[in-house]
């Protein structure tokens, strides 16, 4: 446990630092606990395949607050973290789908397809929207969120044997408008996250 949280810790920092570098800047250190604020910056659009095999379009959620994360099912600590404990803060503010969107982007188009996401979702995640697509329509979304680097997953793909990807362990946090408001990490507590998601609720 120890050595996930340094992981975790790790990722973090990296990862906003990367997007400091990208369209999400600047970053600043919220007076909340875990939870960096983000820029007046609109999250990029984009076009996938959904768990029905139906296209989706992330601008699609128009008037929506969403809740944004880049993972892969069979990711054995991280992804699995973070996906609870969204559902952790969502279950203890009573929050439903129908009020603020989870979208799941997977990293690992190979092994993550439509059936493989609709029956991961159905069991472990109900109403989040769990997305794929080519390789190469992905390798432009985690570009544009500074997720991971396509040629890193290609690699990784390619390697023998099972395969891990490494990527973001970030939460982007957005109101109705895709407005960024918050990056946040798996690892920070339900409390602060459900203070987040309350917030881009309420907005107006």
């Amino acid at each position: 446990m120890r050595r996930l949280r340094l992981i975790l810790a790790v990722l973090v920092v990296v990862f906003a630092a990367a997007l400091s570098l990208l369209f999400f800047q600047p970053l600043t250190k919220s007076s909340r606990e875990e939870l960096i604020v983000a820029s007046e910056k609109i999250l990029p659009s984009f076009q996938l395949v959904n768990q029905y095999n139906e296209t989706f379009r992330l601008d699609s959620l128009s008037r929506k607050p969403v809740i944004l994360f880049f993972g892969y099912t069979n990711c054995p600590d991280v992804c699995p973290l973070a996906m609870r404990k969204i559902r952790q803060a969502m279950d203890a503010g009573g929050i439903s789908p129908q009020e603020i969107v989870v979208v799941f982007v997977t990293v690992d188009p190979w092994r993550d397809t439509p059936p493989v996401l609709k029956q991961w979702v159905e069991r472990n995640y109900p109403g989040v929207i769990a997305l794929t697509g080519s390789y190469e329509d992905l390798a432009q979304v985690w570009q544009a969120y500074g997720v991971a680097d396509p040629e890193d997953i290609w690699r990784a793909r390619n390697s023998s044997g099972d395969y891990y990807i490494s990527h973001s362990a970030v939460i982007y946090v957005a109101d109705k408008r895709h407005v960024l408001r918050y990056v946040v990490s798996p690892e920070m507590s339900v409390e602060a996250f459900l203070q987040a998601i309350k917030e881009v609720i309420e907005e107006e």
